[in-house]
């Protein structure tokens, strides 16, 4: 399902922080860390808003709204290469699902600038939205004991100096990459009956994201993180913010 765009794009990506991670390894680093992590999480999709006219006799008919969707889940896989003690990268390539719930709008009818009829409803609908995506991240861990010392010298902080973080890290981080979804719609419905649709649509957009989480240190090689990252989407046809996203995620690392 991935289209040219979207494999020549992530094979840009391996190339360019391959050979930005060798060179900092050679050069800036003691550390040489790889490690390789299994994320599953929830896809929480903002509502997006649709409009379009239909001009016909000297009437507009201007319908206007927004669609909702369910919740949905993701999975995915990460390599990631620890640059440092406060920073590393990581590639992943992942894969999400969600539903369609429903489609919110008014239909509005103009005639020489004077409302002619406005009605409002909503449609249930019948579909899903599959997205193939990779991202390049840069991820930066400072120490949760220096966070703790900070923090622990304003007043009525102190009691943070009782906290045992020494086996936790603070992920703070962003990145970009591609989306490659598809959009399925089945049918549309309301009181009065069903429509069948059977309606596709497809594409490669532009991907960026920013993150923030924290890990825990389970063993030597073995790690657990949860995540929390915001999405944004861009087909390039309208400005940034064609699609809003929230991911909330668990994973396990290995350490090679």
């Amino acid at each position: 399902m991935v289209r040219k765009s979207g494999v020549g794009f992530l094979l840009g990506l391996v190339f360019v922080l391959s050979t930005c991670t060798s060179a900092f390894s050679q050069t800036l680093f003691k550390q040489d860390n790889a490690y390789a992590s299994l994320n599953v999480g929830l896809t929480f999709l903002n509502d997006i808003k649709f409009g379009t006219d239909l001009n016909y006799a000297g009437v507009t008919a201007n319908a206007a709204g927004e669609h909702q969707f369910d919740t949905g889940a993701s999975v995915s896989a990460t390599y990631g290469y620890i640059l440092s003690s406060l920073v590393r990268t990581e590639l992943e390539l992942g894969y999400t699902e969600m539903d369609h719930d429903k489609a919110v709008g008014t239909l509005t009818f103009t005639s020489g600038g004077n409302t002619l009829a406005s009605v409002g409803g909503e449609l249930d609908v019948d579909g899903e939205i599959e997205t193939l995506y990779g991202l390049a991240s840069v991820i930066f861990t400072p120490s949760a004991s220096g966070i703790r010392d900070t923090l622990s010298k304003v007043p009525f902080l102190d009691l943070l100096n009782d906290l045992p973080l020494g086996n936790f890290t603070p992920l703070v981080g962003g990145g970009i990459g591609f989306a490659d979804w598809e959009d399925n719609i089945k049918s549309a419905s309301t009181s009065a009956g069903t429509l069948t649709i059977n309606g596709e649509e497809s594409d490669t957009d532009f991907l960026a994201a920013v993150l923030a989480g924290l890990e825990y240190n389970v063993g030597q090689n073995l790690t657990a993180k949860v995540t929390y990252r915001h999405i944004w989407v861009d087909s390039g046809k309208g400005g940034v913010d064609d699609a809003e996203a929230d991911n909330v995620s668990a994973s396990l690392a290995w350490l090679f």
